[in-house]
Formats: C-alpha cells, structure tokens, sequence
C-alpha cells in the first residue's frame, strides 16, 4: 500500500532534507519539508522554493560561502531559497546583472534568509531551474 500512496502522490509533492543554514530562522539544517511540484505556475515573491543549482552557481575563486550542507566536493544539486523576485521586479540592489532594470522573463532572483549560495553570487536563476514550492515542515530539526 506504502509504495502506491507514493507512485500516487511522486508526480505532485516532493519531500526535501534541508542542509546548511542559510534559510535560518525560517528552516534549519534537518528539516524536512513538503513541496508541490511546480505545474507550469511561476512562484511569488516570499514563497520558499526548491532549485536545482543553476550552472553558474559554482562560488567564484577565493570567494567564502557559509552556508553549510554538502561538501564543496560533493555540492547538493538542490537548493532550498525564498523567492526575492519574480520577472518585471526590479533587481535587489545586491544582484548582479547583465544588464540593468527589472528582472528579466523567464528568470527569479532567490535569497537565503541569511548569506549563503544564491543569487547574490549568481544572479538571477533561470524559472525552469525551480522545480517546487515549499508547502510545510513536516519534520523539525529542533
């Protein structure tokens, strides 16, 4: 029965480990958390969302990132960020761009709630890199 509730349920939750603690206070290292995989839907500012890493989010030479999880030998493909935002918004001064002005279509700027890997070292991420929404915690760390 466990194995049809999860065949039923795949296509549309996601549960995720969190790592690192770069989305302190809101979630901390080992939390567990229920996401809804995103259906064509682009997420608003605030939401807590789930990424894959974006191609350019390896930290530039030299550069320190404290946000803990998985070794810089083995980074997790995954992220765990608040959505800052979405297209049309202008950039967070922090942000780097290629050009000036609102955010482009098609890209999301996403931000720790304290500094870590995100869009501060990366820019804006590409929506199709998004692939759910943060619905709950169902399993606390603390």
């Amino acid at each position: 029965m466990t194995w049809l509730l999860r065949l039923f349920l795949r296509p549309w939750w996601l549960v995720v480990r969190v790592h690192g603690d770069s989305m302190e206070p809101a979630l901390h290292d080992g939390d567990l958390v229920l996401a809804r995989r995103r259906a064509g839907r682009t997420p608003r500012r605030g939401d807590i969302v789930v990424l894959r890493r974006p191609a350019a989010a390896a930290p530039p030479p030299g550069a320190e990132v404290v946000h803990g999880g998985p070794t810089p030998a083995t980074p997790s493909p995954w992220l765990v960020k608040r959505v800052a935002a979405v297209p049309g918004d202008p950039l967070p001064p922090d942000v780097p761009a290629a050009a000036p002005g609102p955010v482009p279509a098609g890209m999301v700027v996403v931000l720790g709630d304290r500094p870590g890997l995100d869009s501060r070292l990366f820019g804006p991420a590409p929506l199709a890199t998004v692939h759910a929404t943060v619905v709950r915690t169902i399993a606390s760390a603390r």
